[in-house]
């Protein structure tokens, strides 16, 4: 059975279940760094959203004869319940005039490369090898953080918005909601084993020479690096020169400057870390970049 037939035969199952209770749809997702999802969604006319099931994993798990079929369509039903039972209370009421949501609106960097299919269809400028996009957060009827909603090329017709004045209503938005956070390692450490850092010679460490940047949600942290106030800071702290190497789409690693010599290493560390250690919607770019006081921009160096 091929993986579209499995998908049909899924709906038709979920939906002889449901009895008429609700709708299911075909629902595809590309996600950053052009992950694919592909899924079936609920559908009722009251709700504004509703839960969708992704069907990919399960779809091996019929290949590989980890599941039957009738296992499959169990779960799927059954995931459809729970998700339904747990849904929150979102309120999308707002959503639709600007001035209710420019307030919650906020950069987000992606590899440009790897997102060109999706940034057809979303309000996006170059930066570098990045592209820089923008989400809304998502709130209950209490005004509770929930998520976020990427924002596509059909919410500025909406708005009535072009993509300069989104780009404008971000920046100030991720600082109004106060400086960036610029962490020191020893900090990371200490914090996640709650005694101070000692280096291997039992002597409590000095290096303070490798930072985390990266916003106080730590939710697509890696933004801060828009903001020019920002990096002179860094500059004022680190040095001029600063290296930034892209970590995640949630946050950036600060070093010192360094002997251009060094840089292809840190590339190659980079792409290394990349490739084994990041998730591929969570990964950045393979590039090393460099700070400039006199020209206040990073460019790439390796």
């Amino acid at each position: 059975m091929s993986f579209e037939e499995f998908r049909e035969n899924i709906l038709q199952e979920i939906r002889v279940r449901a009895d008429g209770a609700f709708q299911v749809k075909k629902h595809d997702v590309i996600k950053n760094n052009n992950a694919k999802q592909t899924g079936i969604a609920v559908v009722k006319e009251e709700a504004d959203v509703g839960p969708c099931v992704y069907l990919d994993e399960l779809y091996r798990e019929y290949e590989s004869e980890g599941m039957k079929f009738d296992e499959i369509v169990d779960e799927v039903y059954r995931l459809i319940l729970k998700y339904e039972e747990d849904m929150p209370d979102v309120d999308l009421s707002g959503f639709r005039k600007w001035e209710t949501v420019q307030g919650d609106i906020y950069p987000k960097l992606v590899n440009a490369g790897q997102n060109k299919e999706l940034l057809e269809k979303i309000p996006h400028r170059d930066f570098l090898d990045l592209a820089v996009v923008y989400y809304a957060i998502a709130r209950d009827h209490a005004r509770e953080d929930i998520g976020t909603f990427l924002i596509h090329n059909g919410h500025m017709e909406i708005w009535g918005q072009e993509e300069e004045n989104i780009y404008q209503t971000a920046l100030m938005n991720m600082r109004a909601d106060g400086e960036a956070d610029l962490i020191t390692i020893e900090r990371i450490v200490e914090h996640i084993l709650g005694i101070p850092f000692q280096e291997k010679d039992g002597n409590a460490s000095q290096d303070k020479d490798m930072y985390i940047l990266t916003n106080h949600r730590r939710r697509f942290g890696a933004a801060e690096i828009l903001d020019k106030k920002t990096l002179r800071r860094i500059a004022d702290k680190v040095g001029d020169g600063f290296i930034v190497l892209p970590s995640s789409i949630h946050e950036t690693i600060i070093l010192p400057p360094k002997d251009a010599k060094k840089y292809d290493g840190l590339a190659k560390m980079v792409r290394e870390v990349n490739d084994t250690q990041v998730d591929r919607e969570e990964r950045l770019s393979y590039h090393v970049y460099v700070y400039s006081r006199d020209e206040e921009t990073l460019r790439i160096v390796a």
